[in-house]
């Protein structure tokens, strides 16, 4: 018998290049911007707990409100172009 779930018991790696995010450098990227909003959202719901009046200033919530946009926007670019490079690299 031998099959996908086969390789890891014999102590080989297993396939990442059929991974949705780890088949190439442009998905990763794309997880890591995910990430990255994740923790933007994290850390503005922190400056609140901080903060003395109980809300984040302007400036704090501008600042997390754009590094999550921007790193959403760069992700699903990434996302996008690692689909095409993933469907070029079978076809």
């Amino acid at each position: 018998m031998t099959g996908q779930g086969d390789a890891a018991s014999n102590g080989s790696k297993r396939d990442l290049s059929r991974s949705r995010f780890f088949c190439n450098n442009a998905r990763k990227g794309s997880l890591v911007c995910g990430i990255l909003a994740f923790v933007a959202l994290v850390i503005g719901g922190g400056f609140s707990e901080i903060s003395k009046s109980g809300a984040p200033t302007s400036l704090e919530t501008d600042a997390v409100r754009w590094v999550i946009v921007g790193s959403l926007v760069v992700g699903v670019a990434l996302y996008v172009i690692g689909g095409r490079m993933a469907r070029k690299a079978r076809g």
